[in-house]
């Protein structure tokens, strides 16, 4: 599906948009160091997962999930170069869990309904 693949880059420049946002711009009630974050975390790369699925699922397969993961990771160090923001580890796992997720609910759901 050419428009899946569409809204799959424009998700993946989406993340990297509000990555590029200097830490001290967003309001700290987005924030915590908790676990809250990490469930930001989760679900923001669970979409990327799905998408990444309805994208690429029939071309390359589970090979999109190592594509995603590795981007959270780039993802996170990018972040260091952004002042106020941080490389987390944990938010790369995090990222990574999210993506796994996605891709296989996703997954579970398509062979439901095929």
């Amino acid at each position: 599906m050419k428009n899946s693949k569409i809204f799959f880059f424009i998700y993946i420049f989406l993340i990297l948009v509000v990555s590029s946002i200097p830490g001290n711009s967003f309001p700290k009630s987005w924030f915590s160091f908790g676990l809250q974050d990490k469930i930001y975390h989760l679900v923001e790369y669970s979409i990327l997962g799905v998408l990444g699925y309805l994208a690429y699922s029939r071309t390359i397969g589970y090979k999109i999930i190592i594509y995603c993961i590795l981007f959270g990771i780039l993802d996170e160090l990018y972040q260091g170069l952004i002042p106020g923001r941080f490389p987390n580890a944990f938010d790369a796992i995090a990222d990574g869990l999210g993506v796994i997720l996605g891709y296989s609910i996703s997954k579970l759901i398509s062979k439901k309904y095929d």
